[in-house]
């Protein structure tokens, strides 16, 4: 047996690489240590996942399933639209409320026709405060033929509060331009018309004949009374001519020449918001009745004010619950229809068995990319 003896310096090259072997391992050791006391914690969370991940390998892919998911996208695309349809209209808030504002005065406007000569009529004013005024210092007489328009009689009335819309597109002020006027007063009909300032309190405006209710220098024959009118506009308020109002494009006929109409309002103020725009109009109950051979002959206006207001107001939600409402459609509208596919297959397995139940599936292959995502998920 052949000893070889090593040298001062092998000797101490050996010691050195033996020396280096073992950091090595001690070090690859330390690494194993420390990734298990990783890894550990990252398995206790991985049990908490409410979320697990399939592998695309395992992933089945049907006809059905298609055609389910490609309804619930054009669904969800219709949801959207209506909400966001529903964002940028905004919703109509109705709110009754104490009228904190004080109003002392406000107008009456006023455009009709009555079948009788203008020289044959007057027109006043009469409140709770025994105040009077002659609204025909104001108003305009013109003389013109009586007739009613075909329209009237083909247009059914519809007594409804004015939507948002209709109010803002509407809202387009006007005056009445002339005061006082009086033309061809001797034609068989008077249009009367213009603005009448009243005090805010329990009142009436009438139209009666020269020589009924008031002392006048003229009588006007009974006989040829006729009080058939019909209304163009009768509002209060500053005078929106395009909004509707309940006595607008109204008519009443008699042939009687001893006959009163009588109509009575209740006035509520009605504000109108939408989106930094402001709007105040008059909105008035409505009831009448007709009498004949009781009362003096005429046209008799009577109105009250109610002490509250209504206001009309549209808002929008905001934008943060916007988004959230959609998320929770979207969720909502994916974990119904994934609840119901799934109801939907173990019914057709169970009635029809395993086989029909599998056709047109198609299982996804693997490939390079789907084994690293298997490797990812399984870390």
């Amino acid at each position: 047996m052949v000893h070889h003896v090593l040298t001062p310096n092998q000797s101490l090259v050996k010691a050195s690489s033996n020396k280096n072997k073992l950091s090595e391992h001690i070090s690859r050791a330390s690494r194993n240590i420390k990734m298990a006391d990783f890894k550990e914690p990252r398995r206790m969370i991985r049990a908490f996942d409410a979320f697990p991940k399939v592998p695309p390998s395992q992933q089945v892919h049907s006809v059905r399933g298609g055609y389910t998911s490609l309804m619930m996208y054009l669904f969800m695309i219709f949801l959207i639209w209506i909400e966001i349809g529903g964002y940028i209209d905004g919703e109509v808030h109705n709110l009754f409320t104490v009228d904190d504002v004080i109003r002392h005065d406000l107008r009456i406007n006023v455009d009709l026709i009555v079948a009788m000569p203008c020289n044959f009529l007057n027109t006043n004013v009469r409140d709770a405060t025994d105040d009077r005024f002659l609204a025909s210092e104001l108003l305009n007489f013109q003389g013109t033929t009586a007739y009613i328009p075909t329209w009237f009689f083909e247009s059914k009335k519809k007594v409804v509060t004015p939507e948002m819309e209709s109010v803002l597109r509407n809202s387009m002020n006007a005056e009445f331009q002339a005061q006082g006027t009086r033309d061809n007063e001797e034609l068989p009909a008077c249009h009367i018309y213009g603005y009448i300032p009243v005090n805010r309190v329990k009142g009436d405006f009438h139209i009666t004949a020269k020589g009924y209710g008031y002392r006048d220098r003229s009588f006007v024959p009974i006989e040829q009374l006729n009080f058939t009118h019909y209304i163009n506009e009768f509002s209060f308020g500053d005078f929106y001519p395009y909004m509707d109002n309940q006595l607008d494009m109204t008519y009443k006929i008699t042939d009687e020449s001893h006959h009163s109409f009588n109509y009575h309002m209740t006035v509520v103020p009605t504000t109108y918001k939408k989106l930094g725009v402001e709007i105040d109009t008059n909105q008035y109950s409505l009831t009448n009745f007709e009498t004949s051979g009781m009362y003096i002959p005429g046209i008799y206006f009577r109105y009250d004010f109610d002490p509250i207001k209504m206001i009309i107001e549209e808002k929008r939600i905001p934008f943060w619950q916007f988004v959230i409402r959609l998320i929770t459609i979207i969720g909502g509208l994916v974990v119904v229809v994934k609840w119901t596919f799934k109801g939907f297959e173990k019914l057709i397995y169970i009635l029809f068995g395993k086989e029909f139940a599998k056709r047109g599936d198609e299982k996804k292959e693997g490939g390079l990319l789907v084994r690293h995502e298997e490797e990812f998920v399984t870390i």
